[in-house]
C-alpha cells in the first residue's frame, strides 16, 4: 500500500514509467506462468524426474553464456527480443502440435521456458536502473515488482481456467500471445535524456570485465556475504523444486489432472506472494528493519525442511516447502537482497551486482543440479537426503545473516570516510545498529567523519545520542556544530562544559557557548559577569541575553549597544546579529514590544551600515589572536566581503524573527548573489511579505537589479496565490528581463506543483505577443541584410563596414534567440511539456534531432499557435523580395518600437546613413524615454562627431 501511495507523490513521467514497467512485468510473468504450467505438466508425465537436474544444469550454463552477450538494454532491443521470443514460443507450439510433443522437444521447451523470461526480465530491470535513481527505486520498485507477482497470480488463474477446456500444450500458444503483448508497455517507458548519453553507457573496459569485477567482489567482505546468501538460497530453492516435482510426479500421472493441480498450486502461491509483496513485506521492513527481516525466510525454511525430513517426504510438507519458496522468494527475499545493496557506493554496486546475480543465482542452480545428479548416480536422491541438505543450507544461510551485521555497518563507515552525506539526500530509516555506528563515529580522528555523523544523527532526530564531551573536540567546526545542535534540541547537560569554554582561545567559540547555554539555561549572574568580558563578542552576547529577559535597564542597554557598534568591528556586529537571532526572545515568553523594537532597530541599522565596518581585532592574548586569524581562512568565510558577512548574519536573524519591518532591508539584499538565498528564505516566512514583494515589483522605477529577482522570490509563497500575482505581472510587465524572470518563476512553480492551475488565456496572449515580437525581429533581421543587396544608386548611403550596423545585426539576432526561448518557456506552461529539450534540439546541427523537435512541436502545440510556431522555427526561408522591408524602413521601425538599447543604436545608425531620427514618431511612453539618458548622450555626441551632411536627412522620410 505504501508503494501505491508513493505513486501519488511523483512526477507524471515517473508515474507513467512505473505503470509501463508494472504492465510489462505483469504480462511477461503471466505468460511465463502459463508456459511453466504447460511445461511441467508435459515434462513430468512423459519423462522421469531424474531428468530435471540436467535441465537445471543446462539452463544455468546457457544463462552464463547469455550473460556475456552484453546486448544493449534499451527499450527497442528489449521489445525486439520479446517479439522474437514470442515467435519462437509459437513455433515450439506449432511443432509440438504436429509431433505430439516428443521428448527432445520437451527438453527444448523446458530450457526455453527457464531462459527466455528470466533473461528478458534482467534486461528490463537494467533499463529501469538507468531510468530511475536509487531514491526513486526505493520508492517505486515495490510497486513495479508487484507487477511480476500479480502476473504470476493472473497466469496461474488463467491456466487453471484454461486446462478445463484445453490440453496443456495449447497453453504454450496462449503464452506466446501474451509475450507479444508485453512489447507495448516496454516501448512506453521513457528513458531520460541523461540516461541516453555516453555517461549512461558502460564503455569502460574495466567496468565490463568479469575478471576485474570478480576481483572487486572478492575484496569486499560485505558483497561476499551477500553473494553467499544468494548462493545458499538458490541451491536450497533448486533442491526444493526438484523434491517438490519428484513428489507430485509420483502422485499424478495424467497430464490434464497434473496441469489442473499445478495451476491451482501456482495460483495459491502467487496470490500469497502478492500479499507478501504489497502488505507483509513492507510491514516487516518497517517494523523490524532490514537486518532482522533477513532472519524470517531461513527460519521458516528450516521449519519446512525439518518437517519434510521428519515425515520422510510427506506430500503436504513437500508442497509447503515449495509454497514457501513461491511465496517469499520474490517478495521478502528479493527485496531484502536489493535493500542490502542500497548503501553500497554506486560504482561498486554497479560492478558487483551482476556477479552476484550471475554466480549466486545461475551458479547456485548449476551447483544444485550437479549435486542432484551425483545423488542420483549413487542412489541417494531420496526425500530425506534432499530435505537434510536443504536444512543444512538454511542453517548456513541463517548463520551468514548473523555475521553480516558488522559488515553491513561497515558500509556506513565507508560512507562517512568519503566525506559525509548531503543534507538534501533522501535517507532510509536507519535501525538501532546503524545509529550506534554513527554514535561510535563521533570518536573518529577525522573531522569530516565526525561532522557527517553529527549531520546524520540530526537528520534522524537522535541529537541526544551526541555526548556533551564532544565540546572538548579540537576542531572549531565540530564544536560550533555541536553547540548549535544542543541548543536547538533544548539539551541542558552540556551547560557545565559550555561555561568552561569562556576561556577558549577562539572567541567565536566562547560567544557561541554562551549563546547556546543561555538559550537552554539562562543565568543572570553569569550574564552580568560576562557583560564586562574583555572580548566584545562575548560581551554583546551577554548584553542581548540580559535585555531579552528584562535583566538590564533599557538606557544601560542602549549605551552599551551604541558603544559596541561604535567599535566598527565586523566581528562584534556579526555577533550582535547572531545573539539577537538565538536569544532575542526568552523561551516560552512573549517578547516585550520595547525590547523587540530595540532589537529590530539594531538589525536594520547593522544591515544599512554594514559597509562601514572594518577588520578590527579586539585586545586578545597572542595565542587567541593567532587562533582567531587562523579561523578566518576559506572555512571561516573570508571569501565574502565584510559587509556581506554582516548582512548575511542579519538576514539569518531576520529569518528567525520574521518582522514585517525587515522587508525593505531584505528586498534590498536581493541584488547580491551571496545574500540572495538567505534573504529570500527570510522574506518567504514573514507574514504579509507576498503583498510587499508584489507591490515593489509593480514599481517600475524601483532599482532594476532588485526587480529582476523579485519574481523568483514570489514563487516561494503559496503556489496558487504566487501564480496569480506572477500572471498579473506577466500581463503588465514591460521590462523584458523582468518578464523573462516572471516566466522562469512560473515554470519553477509548475514543476514543483504539477497540478497547479494557471490562467491559459494570459499565457496564450503572452505567447501570441511573443510570437508577434519574434516575427518582427525576424523581419528586421531580413531587412538589415538588404544592406548587401542595395543598389548603388540608392539615396541612403550604406557602408557595410560601419560598426553600428554590425551591432544592430548582432542585437537583433540575440533578441530573436531570447524571444524564441521565452516562447518555448510559455509553451511549457501552456501544455505541461518540457520544451527545454525541444528548443535545444531545434538548435542542434543533427538533422534527426532537429526533425524530432519539430515533430514534437507539431503534435503538442495546438492551433492557432501551432502554425505560427512551426513557421518560426521550421525550415521556411526568411522573408525575401517583396516581403522583406528596406534598410531604411527597418531603422524607422526600430526607432518607433525598439527598446532602449536598440533605439540608441538605431538612432546612431540613422545619423550615419542620413535619416533624421527626430522625424520618426515613437510609440514609447514619456517615462520610458526619460530613462534613456545614456542613449541620448550617445546620440548627441554622435551628432557632434559625424560630418555635417550626415546630420540632415538626404531625402524626405517615407
Amino acid at each position: 500500500m505504501s508503494s501505491l501511495r508513493g505513486l501519488l507523490d511523483i512526477r507524471p513521467e515517473e508515474r507513467r514509467n512505473s505503470f509501463a514497467a508494472f504492465a510489462a512485468l505483469l504480462v511477461l510473468t503471466s505468460g511465463h506462468t502459463l508456459l511453466e504450467t504447460a511445461r511441467d505438466a508435459l515434462f513430468l508425465t512423459k519423462l522421469p524426474p531424474a531428468q530435471l537436474p540436467w535441465m537445471y544444469l543446462l539452463i544455468a550454463v546457457l544463462a552464463l553464456g547469455a550473460a556475456r552477450l552484453h546486448l544493449p538494454s534499451n527499450k527497442g532491443a528489449i521489445g525486439a527480443t520479446i517479439l522474437a521470443g514470442a515467435s519462437a514460443t509459437a513455433a515450439l507450439w506449432a511443432y509440438g502440435r504436429v509431433t505430439q510433443w516428443p521428448p527432445s522437444l520437451l527438453y527444448v521447451l523446458y530450457v526455453w521456458s527457464g531462459l527466455f523470461v528470466a533473461w528478458v526480465t534482467v534486461q528490463l530491470w537494467t533499463l529501469l536502473g538507468r531510468v530511475h535513481t536509487m531514491t526513486q527505486a526505493k520508492r517505486l520498485y515495490g510497486f513495479i515488482g508487484a507487477g511480476a507477482v500479480l502476473g504470476g497470480v493472473v497466469g496461474a488463474f488463467a491456466a487453471r481456467a484454461a486446462v478445463t477446456a484445453l490440453p496443456p500444450g495449447r497453453l504454450v500458444l496462449v503464452a506466446a500471445v501474451l509475450f507479444a503483448g508485453a512489447v507495448l508497455p516496454v516501448v512506453a517507458i521513457r528513458v531520460p535524456e541523461e540516461a541516453k548519453g555516453p555517461a549512461a553507457q558502460v564503455t569502460d573496459p574495466a567496468h565490463g570485465s568479469m575478471t576485474t569485477n570478480a576481483t572487486l567482489l572478492a575484496s569486499d567482505r560485505f558483497a561476499r556475504r551477500v553473494l553467499f546468501i544468494v548462493l545458499a538460497a538458490t541451491i536450497a530453492f533448486t533442491l526444493g523444486d526438484y523434491l517438490f516435482k519428484a513428489r507430485i510426479a509420483e502422485a499424478y500421472h495424467d497430464p490434464q489432472v497434473l496441469a489442473a493441480w499445478l495451476s491451482t498450486f501456482y495460483a495459491v502461491t502467487n496470490t500469497t506472494a502478492l500479499v507478501a509483496q504489497v502488505i507483509v513485506g513492507p510491514w516487516i521492513f518497517r517494523t523490524f528493519g532490514v537486518q532482522r527481516a533477513l532472519f524470517f525466510f531461513p527460519v521458516l525454511l528450516i521449519g519446512a525442511a525439518g518437517s519434510v525430513l521428519a515425515t520422510a517426504g510427506a506430500l503436504v510438507f513437500a508442497v509447503s516447502l515449495k509454497g514457501l519458496d513461491g511465496t517469499l522468494r520474490y517478495s521478502l527475499h528479493k527485496t531484502s537482497m536489493e535493500l542490502l545493496l542500497v548503501p553500497v557506493p554506486d560504482g561498486t554496486r554497479e560492478r558487483v551486482k551482476p556477479i552476484i546475480e550471475l554466480v549466486g543465482n545461475r551458479g547456485g542452480q548449476a551447483v544444485a543440479s550437479l549435486a542432484i545428479l551425483g545423488l542420483v548416480a549413487i542412489g541417494a536422491a531420496n526425500y530425506a537426503t534432499l530435505a537434510a541438505i536443504v536444512l543444512l543450507l538454511a542453517v548456513l544461510w541463517l548463520g551468514n545473516v548473523v555475521t553480516i551485521r558488522g559488515h553491513y555497518l561497515d558500509v556506513f563507515r565507508e560512507t562517512l570516510r568519503a566525506g559525509g552525506l548531503s543534507g538534501k539526500a533522501e535517507l532510509p530509516e536507519l535501525d538501532l545498529g546503524a545509529l550506534e555506528l554513527l554514535f561510535a563515529g563521533l570518536n573518529s580522528s577525522y573531522d569530516a567523519e565526525v561532522l557527517a555523523s553529527l549531520d546524520l544523527l540530526a537528520e534522524q532526530h537522535r541529537e541526544r545520542l551526541i555526548p556533551a564531551l564532544i565540546l572538548y573536540h579540537p576542531s572549531r567546526e565540530v564544536v560550533l556544530k555541536a553547540l548549535d545542535l544542543f541548543a536547538r534540541r533544548g539539551r541542558s547537560d552540556f551547560v557545565s562544559i559550555a561555561d568552561r569554554l569562556n576561556q577558549h582561545p577562539d572567541r567565536a567559540v566562547a560567544a557561541a557557548a554562551l549563546r547556546a547555554r543561555t538559550a537552554v539555561a539562562p543565568d543572570r549572574a553569569l550574564l552580568e559577569e560576562r557583560l564586562d568580558d574583555r572580548c566584545p563578542q562575548v560581551a554583546v552576547t551577554a548584553l542581548v541575553a540580559l535585555m531579552a529577559r528584562g535583566w538590564i535597564a533599557p538606557d544601560d542597554f542602549d549605551r552599551r549597544m551604541k558603544q559596541a557598534i561604535a567599535t566598527r568591528s565586523w566581528h562584534t556586529a556579526a555577533e550582535i546579529a547572531r545573539a539577537i537571532r538565538d536569544l532575542g526572545a526568552a523561551e516560552g515568553s512573549e517578547e516585550d514590544p520595547a525590547v523587540a523594537e530595540r532589537f529590530d532597530d539594531a538589525l536594520i541599522r547593522l544591515a544599512r551600515e554594514a559597509g562601514s565596518f572594518v577588520e578590527r581585532e579586539p585586545a586578545l592574548r597572542a595565542d587567541e589572536v593567532a587562533v582567531q586569524r587562523a579561523n578566518l581562512g576559506p572555512s571561516g568565510g573570508l571569501e565574502l566581503s565584510i559587509d556581506a558577512r554582516i548582512r548575511l548574519e542579519v538576514a539569518q536573524a531576520m529569518c528567525v524573527r520574521r518582522r514585517p519591518a525587515y522587508l525593505p532591508v531584505l528586498v534590498g539584499m536581493l541584488n547580491r548573489h551571496e545574500l540572495r538565498a538567505t534573504a529570500r528564505e527570510a522574506i518567504a516566512v514573514i507574514p504579509g511579505a507576498i503583498d510587499f514583494v508584489d507591490d515593489v515589483l509593480t514599481q517600475r522605477d524601483f532599482a532594476r537589479d532588485v526587480r529582476v529577482h523579485l519574481p523568483r522570490t514570489l514563487a516561494l509563497f503559496e503556489p496558487a496565490l504566487a501564480a496569480k500575482k506572477l500572471l498579473a505581472h506577466l500581463r503588465s510587465e514591460r521590462d523584458g528581463a523582468v518578464r523573462f524572470k516572471v516566466i522562469r518563476a512560473l515554470i519553477k512553480l509548475r514543476r514543483a506543483n504539477p497540478s497547479l492551475s494557471l490562467d491559459e488565456d494570459v499565457l496564450r496572449q503572452t505567447a501570441e505577443a511573443t510570437l508577434d515580437h519574434t516575427e518582427e525581429l525576424r523581419r528586421w533581421k531580413a531587412g538589415l541584410s538588404a544592406l548587401h543587396d542595395a543598389p548603388a544608386t540608392s539615396a541612403v548611403k550604406l557602408d557595410p563596414l560601419q560598426a553600428a550596423h554590425h551591432l544592430l545585426v548582432d542585437l537583433v539576432r540575440d533578441k530573436e534567440q531570447h524571444a524564441i526561448q521565452r516562447l518555448f518557456m510559455l509553451l511549457d506552461l501552456l501544455y505541461g511539456e518540457d520544451f527545454e529539450d525541444v528548443e535545444r534540439g531545434l538548435r542542434s546541427k543533427r538533422p534527426k534531432t532537429r526533425a524530432s523537435s519539430l515533430e514534437l512541436v507539431e503534435n503538442i502545440v495546438g492551433p492557432p499557435l501551432r502554425a505560427r510556431v512551426l513557421a518560426l522555427v521550421g525550415d521556411a526561408p526568411p522573408p525575401n523580395g517583396a516581403d522583406r522591408p528596406s534598410y531604411e524602413e527597418v531603422l524607422r521601425e526600430m526607432l518607433a518600437r525598439g527598446g532602449s538599447t536598440m533605439r540608441t543604436l538605431a538612432e546612431y545608425r540613422a545619423l550615419e546613413v542620413g535619416v533624421d531620427p527626430s522625424t520618426v514618431p515613437s510609440r514609447r511612453s514619456a517615462q520610458a524615454k526619460s530613462l534613456d539618458s545614456l542613449g541620448k548622450r550617445i546620440v548627441d555626441r554622435a551628432r557632434d562627431l559625424l560630418p555635417e551632411p550626415s546630420r540632415r536627412p538626404t531625402r524626405a522620410p517615407a
